[in-house]
């Protein structure tokens, strides 16, 4: 038996009974819960490395940075929390959590390296390099690194340009993106590697002459 169209809305009456609030409410929530409608805010734009040096970051100091560091090299593979504190002619870089071990703090003042293991030991060697690579089971090359973390080849020392990098005393340094910090383009993230070691960076926070940016 045919249905009385008398008995259906009219279309005019079916859009005012949507407007009406309860209906109205209840279709806004049902949108606001499709899985693809999240709101969010949007990170800022990583930038891409320049080969367009800035001279004037090889005099800046003090600068720290905080981030998180991934290390291989032969047998040995670990990943750490990173802080590094520089000033002229001293690095303090401390990594909590590699190996397994609580916080490792390594002291480097000229060409005197301190390392204090997370179990109290403290030892001291005048070779910077050997002496991590010895204590960390990995070798670093935390001299040159003073620089290359800042986007910047070590001076006075043979460089060539390696596409969104260089080369230098036998690494590879690469910026797979890049940040602004006030006026200066420093690295997001990095890797420095020659064929036995693998290190990557991603630098989380940079702090230059007491100011900061994430």
């Amino acid at each position: 038996m045919m249905q009385n169209d008398s008995n259906r809305p009219s279309r005019g009456a079916a859009w005012k009974r949507f407007r009406s609030a309860p209906y109205k409410a209840t279709w806004l929530l049902c949108v606001t819960l499709l899985p693809g409608c999240s709101q969010f805010t949007a990170a800022p734009p990583e930038m891409t490395y320049s080969k367009a040096v800035s001279r004037e970051l090889y005099q800046m100091e003090p600068w720290s940075l905080e981030g998180r560091v991934a290390l291989t090299g032969g047998q040995d593979s670990w990943t750490a929390d990173l802080a590094w504190v520089h000033q002229r002619d001293d690095e303090r870089i401390k990594l909590s959590g590699p190996l397994g071990q609580g916080a490792v703090m390594i002291h480097l003042a000229g060409n005197v390296v301190t390392v204090a293991q997370g179990d109290g030991k403290i030892q001291s060697s005048n070779d910077p390099e050997g002496f991590i690579d010895q204590q960390l089971g990995v070798f670093v090359p935390v001299t040159s690194l003073r620089y290359w973390v800042l986007g910047l080849p070590e001076p006075n020392r043979d460089v060539e340009e390696a596409g969104n990098g260089f080369r230098q005393s036998g690494w590879t340094v690469a910026f797979q993106a890049m940040q602004t910090v006030g006026q200066w383009l420093l690295p997001r993230k990095m890797s420095v590697t020659n064929d036995r070691v693998k290190l990557k960076l991603i630098i989380d926070q940079w702090n230059l002459n007491g100011g900061n940016a994430k």
